[in-house]
């Protein structure tokens, strides 16, 4: 298991979020630390998951402050059976709206161990009324590491059809929208950009090109 990392309470905040997503737990706290230990419980499970972050047991203070916080803001809701010692906790309507924003800034493309040597191409045309959103989307693809192809065609090397589907689902532009993937003769200038950006790299090349040199 990887080491912990040191964060603040905007990180636990994200954690208990996406934790919550989707799902909405009954939980039988013991000791009646009842905002704690569903607190721990969230991140743990997290965790588990693969995020990179539990709070240690000797730091209670920064969890509990991170959910009540959450909840002040109307994200997220609990109600407590004091008889039965129950507690169910769920994200609220506003709490599902505000994760929608968090998880479009965390959105990435994953590097694959191998490349297959094909290009992922995105074009777009999104009218002129829609303009804010159709440079959100540039934006977007710009912080996902797309190279600009033409005016309104990027182009990436792994595959991200489900990022770039859902950017654009949660943006509202899916029609005005089209990908395919493809080679294409002449991409050396493509690869020179993409390996001095960090994107591609050697060993990504050295399957497909042995003795090339960029």
């Amino acid at each position: 298991m990887p080491a912990r990392m040191n964060v603040d309470k905007k990180f636990i905040e994200k954690a208990i979020l996406y934790s919550l997503t989707g799902v909405a737990l009954t939980l039988s706290p013991m000791g009646g630390k009842v905002v704690l230990a569903i607190a721990r419980y969230y991140l743990k499970k997290w965790w588990e998951d693969g995020g990179p972050y539990v709070p240690p047991e000797n730091d209670p203070v920064m969890v509990r402050e991170s959910l009540y916080k959450l909840k002040r803001n109307d994200y997220i809701d609990w109600k407590y059976d004091r008889k039965n010692n129950i507690v169910r906790m769920e994200l609220t309507t506003k709490g599902k709206i505000f994760f929608e924003h968090v998880r479009i800034s965390d959105i990435s493309i994953q590097a694959p161990d191998n490349w297959d040597g094909q290009w992922r191409f995105f074009m777009f045309d999104v009218p002129e009324k829609r303009k804010a959103l159709r440079e959100s989307l540039r934006n977007r693809l710009k912080n996902l590491g797309f190279f600009r192809f033409q005016k309104s065609v990027w182009v990436h090397p792994f595959e991200c059809a489900k990022e770039v589907r859902y950017i654009c689902e949660y943006l509202g532009i899916t029609p005005y929208t089209t990908m395919f993937t493809a080679k294409i003769d002449s991409d050396r200038i493509l690869r020179r950009y993409f390996l001095k950006q960090g994107v591609l790299l050697r060993r990504h090349l050295s399957l497909l090109d042995k003795g090339i040199r960029y």
